[in-house]
């Protein structure tokens, strides 16, 4: 990638504790990554287009399909599947314990199949001398501020709110 600046991530500072199993650990301020949006299927395969890939956002999102599926297969199978540049994926079980090997139901013991996946780190490597920042609110603080700007075009407007502010399905950090 070289010295290719390929983004622009945007983060808010926290004051946090510098040891958080530690209860009077001194704070100190820390930053937080703050994100847009979740973007599905539809808004990637757009982007994909935007990139010129000579595929029909069908196809994209049937190739998509198609390996979601095939993945998860392989993967119940018991294989580990591995995409160069993206990562592993994987599952592991979670059981309770028993005294013995004859005791043991997996339909009774097993608590949970849990699906992973370990990124390539070859991609991520130096990450943060290849991406600009920008300091940002958060998002907490831009629906209280919606909030606020709704007020006051309300009582501008001599109207009652609903006192929602916009805020919807806002998260904090």
């Amino acid at each position: 990638m070289g010295n290719k600046r390929i983004g622009k991530l945007k983060y808010s500072l926290a004051l946090r504790k510098s040891n958080p199993s530690e209860k009077n650990s001194e704070k100190k301020v820390y930053a937080v990554m703050q994100s847009n949006e979740t973007i599905g299927v539809e808004n990637l395969v757009k982007h994909m287009k935007e990139h010129n890939t000579p595929f029909t956002g069908g196809t994209l999102k049937g190739v998509l399909s198609d390996a979601l599926e095939c993945i998860i297969e392989q993967m119940l199978a018991g294989n580990r599947v591995n995409i160069p540049g993206l990562g592993t994926f994987y599952v592991t079980i979670s059981s309770q314990g028993v005294d013995s090997a004859s005791e043991f139901n997996p339909a009774a013991h097993v608590t949970a199949v849990t699906p992973h996946i370990l990124f390539d780190q070859s991609y991520w490597d130096d990450m943060a001398s290849k991406v600009d920042y920008e300091l940002t609110t958060t998002r907490e603080e831009q629906a209280k501020a919606r909030k606020d700007a709704k007020a006051a075009i309300d009582a501008e407007l001599g109207v009652e709110g609903d006192d929602t502010g916009g805020g919807g399905d806002d998260q904090t950090e």
